[in-house]
């Protein structure tokens, strides 16, 4: 099989809501690290966004902006992670419902995961499903962010929005 094939073969399910999860979510994750102040760790050279506390801690209450989302695919039954275990990759067992702000931004973290570094096969109904329920909630936390009295947040909506590109070229020399 040729590489062209393979590509085409794999685009399988590679809608106009994945594309916009993926943009969505990248555009967020290069907020977080322009702005400061959410990565993993205070020091060191990788800028490393914690999804699982300092993101979830930015949004108070924002599990109520959703609440009317908790009997989507998405919050009953939230995508699974994908790991090694034993030298193996395979997905985790399966998280309990989406409850609380913590669950639902790790959730859409770990879909991206999954979408990125998981299996990279054809996409089934259900990948769709939660790409198309996740960005409801990308969404929402966009908003969120610009309705909000954090500065912090503000920015993040800030350079969200900004089309050009912050800083230098990298030209390569």
């Amino acid at each position: 099989m040729e590489y062209e094939q393979l590509i085409n073969n794999l685009r399988h399910g590679m809608n106009e809501d994945v594309v916009a999860f993926i943009i969505g979510i990248s555009r967020f994750d290069y907020a977080f690290k322009m702005v400061g102040g959410f990565f993993t760790r205070t020091e060191g050279p990788n800028p490393d966004i914690d999804w699982q506390d300092h993101v979830p801690d930015a949004f108070p209450g924002f599990d109520e902006k959703c609440a009317d989302l908790k009997g989507t695919e998405l919050f009953t039954a939230p995508p699974r992670q994908f790991k090694r275990v034993d030298g193996i990759a395979r997905f985790l067992e399966a998280p309990g419902p989406l409850t609380d702000t913590k669950s639902i931004i790790w959730a859409i973290w770990t879909l991206r995961k999954n979408l990125m570094h998981g299996t990279k096969g054809k996409l089934f109904a259900r990948d769709q499903t939660l790409v198309r329920d996740a960005n409801v909630v990308l969404a929402r936390a966009y908003q969120y962010c610009l309705e909000s009295t954090d500065g912090r947040l503000k920015q993040v909506a800030e350079v969200m929005a900004k089309m050009e590109s912050y800083g230098d070229e990298d030209t390569g020399e």
